[in-house]
């Protein structure tokens, strides 16, 4: 089975579009559950010096384009380096 570098990077596009939106969803229900998450992802590191959660519509849109184009590029160079060495 060859595997397609297309469709492999759509694949995690969609994947990130998703799960921004889960973690958006979930920044915004739940925001001090969030900021204790993202603590515990920074090794314990005070992070209410960051502030508060700012989500408004222009940072979900912008963050989220951003990364899903970082996320269809790493798709695609997996795919690539995957037929490399295949």
């Amino acid at each position: 089975m060859k595997l397609e570098k297309n469709i492999l990077a759509n694949a995690f596009a969609l994947a990130t579009t998703i799960l921004w939106i889960l973690c958006a969803l979930f920044v915004v229900l739940l925001p001090d559950l969030s900021m204790t998450v993202v603590k515990w992802w920074m090794h314990g590191m005070d992070v209410t010096a960051l502030g508060a959660w700012s989500l408004d519509l222009a940072n979900f849109l912008l963050g989220g384009l951003a990364l899903v184009i970082s996320a269809w590029v790493s798709g695609y160079i997996f795919g690539w380096a995957w037929e490399k060495v295949s």
